[in-house]
């Protein structure tokens, strides 16, 4: 049972990490050319959707642990996660660093709208781990 868990975390992991690569090369290529790579990096994005993926499925665990029903356990873990990811977006959008600065000139000509851009990826470990489950987990 771990281990499906386990394996549903770790592929919601990656998929919310190359899904949050190609939204920020979708701003690196489009016509703007606002390449914020050099704060949100292939590292930054990584461990941030191992850190929500991985967090999920230990909470996962102990829950359908300690409750032994699946259908509350699902209810509960993906409350926890819709209600999280909110308040991650909202915290990225009003976390605004006023010393923020590129390297890179276009990404500085924008660095307004950084945190505004960055938000929406707090969402995409989220649909990873719904878009995952029901692989990995049998009910």
């Amino acid at each position: 049972m771990f281990k499906n868990i386990f394996f549903a975390g770790l592929a919601a992991s990656a998929f919310g990490t190359l899904i949050s690569v190609a939204y920020i090369f979708v701003f690196k290529y489009s016509p703007l050319e606002v390449d914020f790579t050099e704060k949100a990096s292939f590292q930054y994005l990584l461990s941030f959707n191992l850190l929500i993926g991985m967090t999920t499925c230990f909470v996962y665990f102990i829950l359908i642990k300690l409750l032994k029903k699946e259908q509350i356990t699902t209810f509960i873990v993906g409350f926890i996660l819709s209600g999280a990811s909110i308040v991650i977006a909202l915290l990225f959008m009003f976390k605004v660093d006023t010393q923020l600065a590129f390297k890179n000139e276009n990404a500085e000509l924008y660095k307004d709208y950084y945190y505004f851009i960055l938000a929406p990826i707090s969402f995409f470990p989220v649909l990873s781990w719904f878009t995952f489950n029901p692989l990995f987990i049998k009910k």
